[in-house]
């Protein structure tokens, strides 16, 4: 028997410090990355967002089995067998040890072969450096996604989110502090790879704490376990190489048709962009273990309703903050990076539309994985990941870095709008009418009507003054609060709020 309660209970608090870690993450970049940039230079700065794209695209070997770990020890701990849980642990601890592997020796071979795509001698030798320590970081890293799918199973969000806040505040400090007397990107790396070491040491040890029957030994390795993972795993690892042609191309392309200083002044608005995802994810990416009790009970109705209860309140919070950078990026972009970004403020004014229309169906992506549909969710990805490259490569050349984001954001709008409501309507049998109009549309007008009225009324008071931009942000939010909780929220959605804030008191 699921306890509603305890599941509430850890839901809420979980979103509650992803949330806190994630502004705690925008509060050091907004302080950290001007130092950071300014330190290093737009060139050497440039370098080390490319050298943390390539180590991106080691995710991939991830295959997809984190998700899958967390699904079947989830499926496990619901029918409180252990050693089914010990089962899938060993046997994807094994599996991840050879990833780790295959990732080090990535990292050697990229090092080696480093002078026939980097053409200054001083930069090979530094990008050898610096690609091995952090390779040996990532290759470390794997095994400990294992510890993690059990704090996640068991819906500990909140420990997780801990190991994750003490490796930003310690890597922060080590970073200002080398940086401040004289040293750079090799620096950079060390302090990435220590501050690493540390959030993994963290992760065993809670996750030993919340699993205290944890074994480990190589009986417990199943062929039928792996092939169990490695089926569920292979969808999710086509939406992870949809997700680098979505997302991690950009700078290359940029690279390889502009110059690698323009990097910058796009990764500046694509960091924007990037916290603005963590958000909507930190605060409803928990859902995923919900959806998949509901499947496992066969309670579709209460899949639909929880699906559209949370899809609405994603839709208020992806409008409400995505519509806020539209009108306040250019004055903080200004202040924060200095008027020579303003290029960075039209990156974000071109992908933002498109990210708020994504991430107001977030939901979706939850209960997909949730009830092992992600297939239809990795086809779309790779549709909209070749798309984004395809209009990136051919706009790039007239437009520039606009041209870039200009391909992001068209193919993430067609995708969004066009293709995935549909698939998900049809797998858990909902409507499209409400989903589209009722869910959607509506609640998207009710949001965005009153916020454009207030921003035309405070439009000849906004300035590139931090202050000024807090005043108007907060009254806003003052504003707005109640006019959700009572004209937007209907009575039974104001009572489910009501009942998880109680779960955390």
């Amino acid at each position: 028997m699921v306890d509603n309660r305890s599941t509430g209970q850890r839901l809420i608090k979980g979103s509650i410090v992803r949330t806190s870690n994630l502004f705690l993450q925008l509060i050091v970049s907004f302080f950290m990355m001007p130092f950071i940039i300014h330190s290093l230079g737009d060139r050497m700065y440039g370098f080390w967002v490319l050298v943390g794209t390539f180590i991106g695209y080691y995710g991939l070997l991830d295959l997809g089995l984190s998700s899958a770990v967390g699904r079947y020890v989830s499926r496990a701990l619901g029918r409180n067998n252990i050693k089914e849980i010990n089962d899938i642990v060993n046997t994807s601890l094994f599996l991840f040890i050879g990833l780790g592997v295959i990732a080090l020796l990535i990292s050697f071979m990229a090092a080696v072969f480093s002078f026939y795509f980097i053409e200054n001698p001083d930069e090979v030798n530094l990008f050898r450096k610096v690609i091995v320590i952090l390779g040996l970081g990532m290759a470390v890293g794997f095994p400990m996604r294992v510890f993690g799918g059990i704090l996640t199973s068991y819906l500990r969000y909140d420990l997780y989110t801990y190991a994750s806040i003490l490796r930003l505040l310690v890597s922060n400090v080590l970073i200002f502090y080398f940086l401040q007397k004289g040293f750079g990107i090799l620096a950079l790396a060390m302090i990435s790879f220590s501050a690493s070491l540390l959030e993994y040491a963290t992760i065993l040890f809670f996750a030993v704490k919340t699993f205290p029957h944890l074994e480990v030994g190589s009986s417990f390795f199943k062929k039928d376990r792996a092939m169990q993972l490695f089926r569920y795993s292979g969808k999710s690892f086509i939406a992870q190489i949809a997700n680098m042609l979505r997302f991690k191309l950009d700078p290359f392309v940029i690279a390889g048709f502009l110059n690698l200083n323009l990097v910058t002044y796009y990764s500046v608005g694509a960091r924007l962009m990037e916290y603005f995802v963590q958000f909507i994810m930190s605060a409803f990416g928990v859902m995923s273990p919900v959806f998949s009790q509901y499947e496992g009970r066969n309670d579709f109705d209460s899949i639909r309703r929880k699906f559209l209860d949370v899809t609405k309140i994603s839709i208020i919070v992806s409008v409400f903050i995505g519509a806020s950078i539209i009108y306040y990026g250019k004055s903080f972009i200004q202040r924060w990076m200095g008027p020579d970004f303003e290029s960075s403020y039209y990156v974000v004014l071109i992908l933002c539309v498109p990210y708020i229309t994504a991430l107001m169906q977030n939901p979706s992506i939850g209960l997909l994985y949730g009830i092992s549909k992600h297939h239809y969710f990795a086809i779309t990805n790779i549709c909209e990941g070749l798309l984004n490259l395809i209009i990136s490569v051919i706009l790039v050349k007239y437009y520039g870095i606009y041209g870039v984001a200009m391909g992001t954001g068209i193919s993430m709008i067609i995708l969004k709008i066009f293709v995935q409501p549909i698939f998900v309507c049809r797998v858990i049998n909902l409507s499209l009418y409400k989903y589209y109009f009722k869910t959607l549309l509506l609640t998207t007008l009710k949001i965005l009507i009153p916020l454009l009225l207030y921003f035309y009324i405070v439009e000849d008071y906004l300035k590139a003054d931090y202050m000024n931009i807090i005043m108007l942000g907060t009254i806003q939010t003052l504003l707005f609060i109640p006019l959700i909780f009572f004209l937007v929220l209907q009575k039974e959605e104001r009572q489910l709020i009501i009942r998880s804030v109680s779960f955390t008191q």
